[in-house]
């Protein structure tokens, strides 16, 4: 073959395009060391299957050969789960070249027809080298051997030949254990023995694995059967009661319960609603806070034979609606003043205020079977309505008792329950330490959102079980590396949520080795974890796995056709047994597909997880990603958690992940984020990835970030990535080389401050756009020896702008206002102050957000608050909203709106009252994440602020978002924040004071909307009171925003967008 003629070069580029390579699963154990070792696997092929495939090649007219290469095929896409594989093919001459067949559907005779015509088209072009393709990296990791000599002469894992009737394998044993390749083998000897027994029969039918393999799969690696009280959960905690009923069962914000007042208090809630005609498996709502009440109500609700059912009571009210709908709730246990959307649900279940139930506190005995309904938790849907899945008491029970095991929760451990009420990890986090003697601590969502008091309050109550996502734990592991705490009672970190790094469990037994860590998986419709691998030290292997099955917990590995596929292939993961719940309330179309009857144990269901993953030799899983994560770019299917894995794996990667992206054109594009080290270039990335993956499966771009954007149950947001990819896509599209030295020089340290590469910053490149923040922004400032200031970024954020201001040629500008964007010419805009601590460059996401709608938006610069400048003194209130007063004036607006969040809520409430009385017409003001509280809780703020010293306000601010990267500057800046946040603070109270003891007349004639968003630990309270700031304004709405928590506009702008109204629209609308 003359490969320089352009029809060679045509065939083999086509070849290597579409070569995505297929490595055969590695099976051994991870402390296996290296060896170079060659082995030869052989075995002797029956004499009549002999005969059926000397039969079936003539009867195709095709070579006997051809015949073993479509066997070959069959079993590399059987143990590597790709339908499309490439594998060596080698005749004796030249080199194995790579040979790329996809397995059709359809019978065995069109299987070897189809690689028949391949195998004609590829000897065309043979013999032929390597060497001149120009392809760096492995291309296959089989090769499949005309000549007969089953050589390793290469780099591939397995050489496959067959002479006459002998079979031989040849495999390197430091990638392929012997045990597997025994495996392999029997393969062979199946797909021959099909292909032989009928050519018309659908390959599909039988399966390649035999019986023992088969029955290990299924019985061997199930989980420990352990023999489990014929009590539920409920009556075991009430033996628990009996033993020691004044021993502290449960703590919530300082207050404790004893078992004995807990039972009592479950005893009148169970009694009240059996009261009330409650039936056998009658779902029940339980619509509080996380408190000792939602305890006692849960209990209570399984004392009387009913289904709990949790609701969030700040969850809006038509998602309160659809899930009492769809379960057909007839009761709704309510707390007190946490009614509001409950009641605008317009639910036909009974509310049953738990503040009203007192009474009879004897236990009501009613008799709950194993397999009754215990509880019913709604999911989110692929369709977007939710799904509730139904589980048993029996699954419930059991999956405590692995919790309970497992972990080492015994008597007198304290359990701290940590979890949303509406995740299921709640329940065995609730209730787990009432089963063995010990003690629950409810810990406060308030305090879960501060690191440090978390941490405070773990060591104070000596917990020594608890549960976290694992972004989550990496933040409270950050805040232990930098300030080093013992833990000395806690014993077990359960992690679960998402997957497990393994380089957080280096870090984490860097830092407290003697407390075990425990990966746990498990899905909602199969009474939570099903697989926990605990861990006292670092895995050996790359990924963290699952771990095994816990007890009476079966697992497989299955194909489409609920097959277990051979060990150490990739396929679904689903479960049998005692944790597989009921299904789907009132939906049977979505239980239809995804609970079945296992049809390997007669009478028992079976649960689809739509999860990947694969057996590994020492009897636990290894998650591969989801099935709803893969995608097809350029025809290849792409598992986007393969590619995100072998990111994690990069040096200098903390955390990572991977987006598509799709263009104008429709072409779909691989994006990689990573956090960690800044300095990595994208070609370093690429040649990495390419060591592992095919080429089309290594990202186009990379992209360096802080911190990977989380959304509300701390999981990694892909949409926010995704957006942000296609910003950064925008951005680089029309990219302009910085062209003046103070250009380049500013590039320079853009880069340094941004943590991405000079190459990649343009003259046009704008600060917030790729990614500057207030902090880094003085970061800059610092860099820059304070030729700009923090006013000059702000006003001038676009580098050649900003690269003028440092050549003297302009300036930001005077005055207290910055322009953030401009408007449409309609003479509406919007003027918005700042939280406390913060400034106008926390809100160019924002004005963005308000420019495509043509509103101008011009942000207020506190004094004393720019770090870069020479920071004057802090000016009070009523002095700052004057000044602003006076530059609205200026602006030439016709109407205008305020924006003031948090502390700043108080500037535009006094500026509104300014502006209206000096006759500019106000069209609304918005305070955003500030509640009007009592005049006694604003007096205890001013003086807790003025009373905390200044690194106690900075270690509250490090745990914020907004305020991450305060750690990063010098003492003198980190101080100057902390001294502007009190400042901000007790003037904004102070005002709030004053308007409540001296309530201003006329009341504002503008309307004022409350804003706050989900994860704010003062939304409940804030939305519940947003009538107070009637203090103020005539007329008060709210409004929500779906996430973000205090300082949402970071994540959420465009959302928060929505709710300012231009100059046409009605401010009440």
């Amino acid at each position: 073959m003359n490969q320089s003629t352009a029809g060679g070069r045509g065939f083999w580029a086509e070849v290597l395009e579409s070569a995505a390579f297929t490595p055969i699963p590695r099976w051994y154990e991870p402390t296996v060391g290296p060896d170079p070792r060659t082995e030869v696997h052989e075995r002797t092929l029956p004499d009549a299957t002999v005969e059926a495939l000397r039969a079936a090649s003539d009867a195709l007219g095709v070579r006997p050969g051809t015949v073993l290469l479509a066997a070959h095929v069959k079993v590399l896409a059987e143990v590597t789960g790709e339908r499309h594989v490439v594998t060596g093919y080698w005749t004796g001459e030249g080199d194995p070249m790579p040979c790329s067949l996809a397995l059709p559907d359809g019978s065995w005779r069109e299987v070897v027809e189809h690689v028949g015509r391949a195998e004609t088209a590829l000897r065309e072009h043979l013999p032929g080298s390597l060497s001149e393709l120009g392809h760096t990296g492995p291309l296959f990791d089989t090769v499949f051997d005309l000549a007969g000599s089953a050589a390793g002469t290469d780099h591939a894992a397995l050489h496959v030949s067959c002479t006459g009737d002998a079979l031989r394998l040849s495999y390197r044993v430091e990638l392929l254990s012997p045990e597997q390749v025994d495996r392999l083998g029997g393969y062979y000897l199946a797909a021959l023995r099909l292909i032989g027994s009928d050519l018309d029969a659908a390959h599909t039918d039988g399966s390649l694995l035999s019986d023992a393999e088969v029955e290990f799969q299924l019985t061997g690696l199930a989980g420990p059967e352990r023999a489990l009280p014929d009590l539920r959960v409920h009556e075991l905690f009430e033996q628990r009661v009996d033993r020691h009923p004044d021993a502290v069962a449960a703590v919530h914000q300082g207050q404790e319960w004893t078992y004995r007042r807990l039972d009592e208090r479950a005893n009148q809630i169970a009694n009240a609603l059996l009261g009330r005609g409650l039936r056998r498996e009658d779902v029940v709502a339980v619509v509080t806070d996380r408190n000792l009440d939602w305890m006692a109500s849960v209990l209570g609700v399984f004392k009387a034979g009913g289904c709990y059912l949790p609701v969030e009571p700040d969850f809006p009210a038509d998602r309160i609606a659809r899930t009492l709908r769809r379960s057909e709730c007839r009761f709704a246990l309510a707390e007190s003043g946490r009614t509001a959307n409950l009641d605008q649900a317009g639910a036909e279940a009974e509310v049953l205020p738990l503040r009203d139930i007192d009474g009879d506190t004897t236990r009501p005995g009613v008799p709950v079977d194993a397999d009754q309904l215990a509880y019913v938790y709604f999911t989110s849907g692929s369709t977007g309505e939710p799904k509730g899945a139904m589980c048993e008491h029996a699954g419930m029970t059991n999956h405590l008792y692995a919790k309970i095991d497992d972990l080492g929760i015994g008597e007198g451990a304290v359990v701290s329950e940590t979890a949303p009420q509406c995740f299921d990890i709640s329940l065995w986090q609730l209730v787990s330490a009432l089963l063995v003697g010990g003690r629950t601590l409810i810990v406060e969502q308030d305090v879960i959102l501060d690191v440090q008091r978390f941490v405070d309050t773990i060591a104070e109550h000596g917990v020594q079980i608890a549960q976290l996502v694992p972004s989550y734990l990496e933040t409270v592991l950050s805040c232990l590396e930098d300030a080093p705490r013992p833990l000395p009672a806690l014993q077990c970190v359960s992690v679960t949520g998402e997957a497990l790094k393994k380089e957080l469990t280096q870090r984490w037994f860097a830092t407290y080795p003697e407390v075990r860590l425990a990966n746990a998986y498990g899905l909602t419709e199969t009474s939570d974890d099903t697989n926990h691998e605990v861990m006292s030290e670092v895995p050996v292997r790359e990924r963290v796995p699952l771990g095994p099955a816990v007890n009476n917990t079966r697992v497989y590995i299955v194909d489409e056709r609920l097959r277990p596929v051979p060990l150490g292939a990739p396929g679904e993961i689903v479960f049998s047994g005692v944790c597989v719940g009921r299904g789907y309330i009132n939906d049977e179309e979505r239980t239809r597909a995804a609970f079945l009857p296992d049809p390997h144990r007669p009478g028992q269901r079976l649960y689809r997880s739509g999860d990947f993953g694969r057996w590994l030799p020492e009897g636990k899983v290894e998650f591969l990603g989801r099935r709803d994560a893969q995608v097809k770019i350029r025809g290849f299917r792409i598992e986007i958690g393969e590619i995100e894995n072998q990111l994690l794996r990069a040096p200098g990667v903390r955390d990572g992940a991977v987006v598509v992206t799709e263009d104008a054109g429709g072409n779909k594009h691989l994006v990689a984020f990573h956090t960690g080290q800044e300095d990595i270039a994208a070609d370093e990335f690429k040649g990495f990835l390419r060591r592992s993956l095919p080429h089309y499966m290594v990202p186009e771009h990379f992209h360096h970030c802080e911190a990977l954007p989380l959304t509300g149950n701390g999981k990694t947001d892909k949409k926010a990535l995704s957006a942000l990819a296609a910003e950064r896509a925008a951005a680089a599209g029309e990219h302009q080389p910085p062209r003046t030295p103070t250009e380049r020089m500013l590039a320079g340290k853009w880069a340094e401050v941004l943590g991405v590469p000079v190459s990649e910053i343009g003259r046009d490149d704008h600060f917030f756009d790729r990614g500057g923040t207030s902090l880094s922004a003085v970061r800059l400032i610092i860099k820059l020896d304070r030729q700009v200031s923090l006013k000059d970024v702000n006003g001038r954020p676009v580098l050649a702008d900003l690269a003028a201001v440092i050549d003297g040629r302009t300036g930001a500008g005077g005055g207290i206002l910055q322009r953030l964007s401009t408007g449409d010419g309609s003479g509406h805009g919007l003027v918005v102050f700042p939280y406390a601590g913060g400034g106008p460059v926390n809100f160019h996401s924002f004005a963005q957000a308000l420019q495509s709608r043509g509103i101008a938006v011009h942000a207020v610069e506190l004094p004393g608050h720019d770090l870069g400048a020479d920071a004057g003194s802090f000016a009070e209130l009523e002095q700052i909203v004057k000044e602003v007063v006076a530059e609205i004036g200026g602006l030439g607006l016709r109407t205008v709106s305020l924006w003031g969040h948090s502390a700043g809520a108080a500037f535009a409430a006094y500026a509104a009252r300014l502006l209206e009385e000096q006759g500019t017409a106000v069209h609304q003001v918005i305070v955003a994440a500030r509640a009007m509280d009592t005049v006694e809780e604003l007096q205890a703020d001013i003086a807790e602020a003025g009373s905390l010293s200044l690194e106690r306000i900075k270690q509250r601010l490090s745990a914020q978002e907004a305020f991450r990267e305060l750690a990063q500057l010098r003492t003198e800046h980190a101080d100057n924040v902390a001294q502007a946040y009190r400042h901000d603070v007790r003037s904004a109270a102070q005002y709030l004071v004053d308007v409540q003891v001296n309530p201003p007349q006329p009341r504002l004639s503008a309307p004022l909307t409350v804003v706050f968003a989900e994860g704010d630990p003062g939304k409940a309270e804030g939305l519940a009171r947003h009538h107070r700031w009637e203090a103020v304004a005539r007329h008060v709405d709210h409004r929500q925003i779906s996430g973000g928590g205090h300082y949402f506009l970071a994540t959420h702008a465009a959302e928060a967008a929505a709710v300012v109204r231009g100059a046409a629209e009605s401010p009440t609308a």
